[in-house]
C-alpha cells in the first residue's frame, strides 16, 4: 500500500532506490516488494528510465470502485446539468482522509475545458471541494487539517491556520468556497456539499479558467452549484 501511495503521489514515476529510501528498507527488500507487486499487474517498471509507475490493472480496479460508488450515479444528472447552465466542467468529489479524490467529472463544448482530473488527488486546504468538505465536517477533522505542515501548492495556496478557519467559517455561512489560483495557477473552482444524514459526503463543484470565472460571476456560479449539490443531496436520501 505505501508503494502504490508514493506512486499514485508520483507524476514520473520513482526508482527501486528512491522508493526503498522513502520506504526506509534495504533496497534488496525493496526490489522484493517491486518484483512481487509487479507481477501482480499493479505496478510496472519503464525499460528506459528503470522507473516505476502505477500499472494498467490499477486503473482497471479504480472504474470498478468508483462505478459503486452510490454518489456518483446519484449526482451524475446535477453535474450534466450544472456543467450545461454554467458552460464549464462539472466535478464531484469525496473525501480520503486529508486529501479529495475527484470521481466524476462532465465537460462542456468548449474550446478550453480543463483535463480530466478523476482519480486525481488534491489536499483539502487548496481546493474548493477540500474546503466544503472540511468547513461542514467534523471539528476534528479541522484540527487535523490544522495540526500538520500546510505546503502551499502555488504562491496563492492558503496556509495560515487563522486565514483558514476564516476561509471554512465563510464557507458555512454562504453554502460555497471558492479557490482562485490556489491548486493550480489560472483556475477558479466553486463549490458546494452534497449532505445526507447532516453529513457531507461529497462535493460537487464547476471549474474553469480565471478568464472566464471572473469574480463578478462567483455568486452566481455559487448559487448554481449550492442548487446542484442540493439535488444530489435530496437524490441520495430518496427524495
Amino acid at each position: 500500500m505505501a508503494v502504490l501511495d508514493l506512486l499514485g503521489d508520483s507524476a514520473d514515476g520513482l526508482t527501486g532506490a528512491e522508493i526503498a529510501r522513502h520506504l526506509g528498507v534495504h533496497p534488496s527488500t525493496a526490489s522484493r516488494l517491486l518484483g512481487t507487486i509487479a507481477a501482480g499487474g499493479l505496478i510496472e517498471r519503464d525499460r528506459a528510465t528503470q522507473r516505476f509507475r502505477i500499472g494498467a490493472r490499477v486503473v482497471g480496479l479504480a472504474a470498478a470502485a468508483v462505478d459503486r460508488l452510490p454518489v456518483v450515479s446519484q449526482a451524475r444528472p446535477q453535474l450534466e446539468h450544472l456543467s450545461a447552465v454554467t458552460s464549464e466542467t462539472a466535478n464531484l468529489a469525496i473525501r480520503d482522509g486529508l486529501h479529495v479524490v475527484y470521481v466524476d467529472q462532465v465537460t462542456p463544448a468548449q474550446t478550453v475545458v480543463m483535463a480530466s482530473w478523476v482519480g486525481r488527488r488534491s489536499p483539502v486546504h487548496a481546493s474548493s471541494s477540500g474546503k466544503v468538505l472540511v468547513a461542514f465536517g467534523e471539528p476534528a477533522l479541522q484540527e487535523a487539517v490544522l495540526g500538520r505542515a500546510l505546503d502551499p501548492i502555488t504562491a496563492r495556496t492558503i496556509v495560515s491556520p487563522t486565514e483558514l478557519r476564516r476561509v471554512w467559517a465563510q464557507t458555512r455561512r454562504q453554502g460555497y468556497a471558492t479557490s482562485s489560483g490556489e491548486l493550480e495557477d489560472g483556475l477558479v473552482t466553486i463549490a458546494a456539499p452534497v449532505i445526507v444524514d447532516g453529513r457531507a459526503v461529497a462535493a460537487i463543484s464547476v471549474s474553469g479558467p480565471a478568464f472566464r470565472l471572473p469574480q463578478r460571476d462567483v455568486p452566481r456560479l455559487g448559487q448554481a452549484v449550492i442548487n446542484a449539490a442540493r439535488a444530489a443531496s435530496l437524490r441520495m436520501a430518496g427524495r
